[in-house]
């Protein structure tokens, strides 16, 4: 029976947000080592949840190592990618494997490394040899980089956003292994960039032009084209000042790396040329209220994009709050970290009126604190389970830490001890919150909580141009070590 080693290390990485990723932010949501890896991933909509699904169907015996996926934040500090990789390597040094499968961001940072997964897989490639395949996944946004087509053999990326294809991913990477394994395919994986910066809340939606177009012909190139296994683009994540940082395009073929990377160019330069499609401008806080109020087709869910919390943030804006409450919305629904007002409400306990000062606390972007006066109405220690349902992550445990329901008349907060991206709608239903009840939602997000807040949740989304380290104007980032020019920092 052939053995493949699975683990993973997910980070999509914000350089901008001082805030380090250290090895708590990794315990919060669930640091995984061996068999409890195969207990808690098994049959869940990840992409550990699919290899374990294939691998199995396949009667290829699972080496369970390491999972870990923290929320995107600051730099990764290198005692928790110590901890990560050395699991890696003890378990090669203890079991031979016959190959290597990984689920990997592709956006992450270290203290030391501006190439996380790059320095993951040189390692990895350097402690196995050639001759043991590594493949891998990685998310829509991605930053790819030559060190990883170097010391990888085979990669498959997100194709959805918002990204409900995890599971679909790890399928299809393990199918990629087995097939390896058995010597049906010798794949190889050329990648190639172009000077671009795209992302959420632009126009960037894969099912969406100029973006589907893209994605069509990578679909095509697949099913059409005799060699190509997988086309892979990828939009890379625009809030980080590292080297490769842009658009690229991933694609694997079966020992053709001429072919992969004739369709590789043909895919970044589709995107390249659609450029100026992909930006739009945002309105302003106040705007983004006022149209909400005049909107005919509530309830409306609004992107807090500066303070997209999948987008690395601290989640205590409070922008959209303030002017909610000056503008006199008669309902809405607004999530904010704030661990210390979470524990004034629980100890005030529920029934009880309070006055607290929330958000605002993590960084002069965010704030200030807004004041508020309410009625305590829930709390909860914050765990929850993700539904298939409701978005991201079914079956897996969500953690929101100590959190407290504060009703100031209708407009309902919710103040959490730890971040809770919007990506499943049961980080709302699990504290008696339901979006669709309210005028308006505000969600710390981009674009990936549209699948948890869809109809009949909400009928319409505005993007909200508010201030934070996801902003999507760039020119409030000072970039040092990207490379230049690149679009739209350089007119191209």
């Amino acid at each position: 029976m052939k053995r493949v080693l699975v683990g993973s290390m997910l980070h999509e990485t914000n350089t901008f947000n001082p805030m380090l990723t250290d090895l708590e932010e990794f315990r919060i949501r669930g640091l995984l080592f061996g068999d409890e890896i195969l207990e808690k991933r098994r049959n869940t909509g990840t992409e550990m949840g699919g290899f374990i699904e294939t691998l199995e169907e396949k009667n290829i015996e699972i080496v369970p190592s390491a999972h870990a996926c923290p929320l995107p934040a600051g730099l990764v500090t290198t005692e928790a990618l110590d901890t990560v990789l050395g699991a890696f390597i003890d378990t090669l040094d203890r079991t031979q494997v016959d190959g290597v499968l990984l689920a990997i961001h592709g956006a992450m940072v270290t203290q030391e490394q501006d190439d996380g997964e790059g320095y993951i897989l040189k390692t990895i490639r350097e402690k196995v040899g050639q001759d043991i395949p590594i493949i891998h996944t990685l998310d829509f946004h991605a930053t790819l980089t030559p060190m990883m087509a170097e010391n990888a053999d085979a990669m498959t990326i997100y194709r959805t956003y918002p990204h409900m294809d995890m599971a679909e991913r790890g399928r299809e990477a393990a199918a990629m292994m087995a097939r390896t394994l058995n010597g049906e395919i010798n794949p190889v994986v050329v990648i190639v960039k172009r000077p671009l910066l795209i992302g959420p809340p632009h126009n960037v939606l894969p099912h969406d032009m100029p973006m589907k177009r893209i994605m069509d012909r990578a679909r095509e190139m697949e099913a059409e084209i005799p060699g190509v296994i997988a086309a892979c683009p990828a939009q890379g994540f625009m809030q980080q000042d590292v080297p490769y940082n842009g658009i690229g395009v991933a694609v694997t073929t079966d020992n053709n790396p001429e072919l992969a990377k004739k369709c590789a160019d043909e895919l970044a330069d589709m995107i390249f040329d659609k450029r100026k499609e992909f930006y739009v401008e945002l309105p302003d806080p106040a705007e983004t209220i006022r149209l909400a109020l005049k909107s005919d087709n509530p309830p409306v869910a609004i992107a807090d994009s500066g303070d997209n919390i999948g987008g690395g943030t601290p989640g205590d804006g409070t922008a959209l709050l303030h002017e909610i409450l000056r503008q006199g919305v008669d309902t809405a629904y607004v999530p904010i970290c704030d661990p210390e007002s979470a524990r004034l409400a629980a100890e005030a306990g529920v029934g009880s009126t309070v006055t607290l000062e929330v958000g605002g606390k993590s960084h002069s972007l965010y704030g200030p604190p807004v004041k508020i006066t309410g009625k305590v109405r829930t709390i909860t220690d914050g765990l929850f389970l993700n539904r298939s349902w409701g978005g991201y992550w079914g079956g897996v445990i969500g953690n929101m830490g100590l959190s407290a329901r504060i009703d100031v008349d209708r407009v309902t907060i919710v103040v959490t001890s730890y971040r809770i991206s919007p990506d499943n709608i049961m980080h709302a239903k699990s504290i008696g919150v339901y979006p669709e009840d309210y005028r308006m939602s505000v969600c710390k997000g981009g674009l990936a909580f549209r699948e948890a807040y869809k109809t009949p949740v909400v009928n319409s989304y505005i993007q909200s141009d508010t201030p934070g380290f996801a902003s999507s104007n760039l020119k409030n980032f000072t970039f040092t070590k990207i490379k230049r020019p690149i679009y739209p920092l350089d007119d191209i």
